[in-house]
């Protein structure tokens, strides 16, 4: 009951990315914090890399690591930034049963993301696109540009309360929803090679 198709464009200042998403509650997310839209309901994902040197089979993230996750919160959708290495440090702390205290250097929600999302209720489905400064990513791109990264979504149960999938383009290791703080990490290693045109 769940599809993703995902559409991805640049020009010289920022990165456009586009999410059709096939889910049976759309664009419900009951995150009391901008941070944890990810583990309440409905976002959409686009992990990446920004430093092409990076050891493409790291297990851990590096600094140039990101993952951007936008969802609807309290009626406004929302584009956060999770870096858990970075030099400017807006730090916060995750929990779960499983980990006591994991710090991320950086989790920031980016004001100058513009981000429109339309729902087809009875479609049972919702599109976000959104157009995010490429200086806000600490993203440079040039033509043959490889980097690594992955797109997807995670769907929400019927009360819009809690995360029940995962869906991605690349990470198949994306069984595991009930716990926060595993639901949170980037898995660099299983990205894909995404080229830049």
């Amino acid at each position: 009951g769940s599809r993703v198709r995902v559409a991805m464009a640049r020009d010289d200042t920022t990165l456009y990315v586009g999410w059709e998403v096939q889910d049976e509650t759309p664009w419900v997310n009951g995150a009391d914090g901008p941070e944890f839209l990810y583990a309440r309901g409905d976002t959409v994902d686009l992990q990446l890399g920004t430093d092409a040197a990076s050891d493409p089979k790291r297990t851990e993230p590096v600094k140039g690591d990101l993952r951007l996750s936008i969802g609807n919160f309290q009626g406004q959708p929302t584009a956060v930034v999770y870096r858990k290495v970075a030099d400017e440090k807006k730090p916060k702390v995750f929990s779960s049963g499983v980990v006591k205290e994991y710090p991320m250097d950086s989790v920031v929600v980016l004001a100058d993301a513009k981000v429109d999302a339309k729902v087809d209720a009875p479609g049972k489905r919702y599109v976000v696109e959104a157009a995010i400064p490429l200086k806000s990513l600490g993203l440079a791109i040039k033509d043959g540009l490889t980097l690594r990264g992955d797109f997807g979504a995670t769907h929400g149960d019927k009360s819009g309360k809690d995360t029940l999938l995962r869906t991605h383009w690349n990470n198949q290791a994306t069984g595991l929803v009930n716990d926060e703080v595993f639901e949170l990490k980037m898995e660099p290693a299983n990205w894909g090679e995404i080229t830049f045109q």
